[in-house]
């Protein structure tokens, strides 16, 4: 069931050519909360996240990389990894995964999803932030 929703949801959010995507939420991603999502969170709150896949995943592993930016040069600038994970994809639902991470400093971050395999170029980035 899920599943279909997230399916479902990836075409609506991301548009007919959707093949990967990340949604944010302050709630776990269940059926009733997946069309819930969000980019702005209070400090040291859980950070749900949600990738998304329109086919299933082939890699055994995924790796999550947030990394926090700044704008102050006018430029955006990388300012360095603050949360980096590896993540077994579960092939019962190979069309997505979730979890949760925490940020204690406000600030604008961008998450990466790589395949494990494939690590210079991640697969999908999406941002948020932290006040």
């Amino acid at each position: 069931m899920l599943a279909s929703i997230i399916l479902f949801l990836g075409t609506v959010i991301f548009g007919r050519h959707f093949h990967y995507g990340i949604i944010f939420n302050d709630v776990p991603f269940n059926p009733a909360t997946v069309e819930n999502y969000k980019t702005t969170f209070k400090r040291s709150e859980p950070i749900y996240w949600l990738f998304m896949a329109k086919k299933p995943i082939k890699a055994d592993f995924i790796e999550i990389q947030v990394i926090s930016a700044t704008h102050k040069t006018g430029y955006l600038t990388v300012t360095g990894i603050v949360y980096s994970h590896d993540y077994r994809i579960d092939k019962d639902n190979p069309h997505f995964y979730t979890d949760y991470f925490v940020i204690h400093s406000p600030g604008h971050y961008y998450m990466q999803i790589f395949d494990k395999n494939q690590l210079l170029k991640p697969l999908v980035a999406a941002d948020f932030y932290v006040r």
